[in-house]
């Protein structure tokens, strides 16, 4: 049987995981909308917000070492 202290390390372990994944795909997105936008600024804010996504993702990834 895991101790509370594992279960937590586990649970934690996946919601990060889950967290990361999630992030990639959404920046992958704004990658592809960037791309297929005609508009200057549409095509900005949608690289902008990939960038962003990827920091994020990068934030998740650091702190996934953390709790193992």
């Amino acid at each position: 049987m895991h101790s509370q202290e594992e279960i937590k390390k586990i649970l934690d372990y996946g919601m990060i995981t889950r967290s990361i994944i999630e992030s990639e795909v959404s920046a992958r997105k704004c990658q592809m909308y960037s791309q297929m936008a005609q508009d200057k600024d549409v095509k900005a804010f949608f690289q902008k917000q990939a960038n962003s996504l990827e920091e994020v993702t990068e934030f998740f990834k650091s702190k996934l070492s953390e709790v193992m």
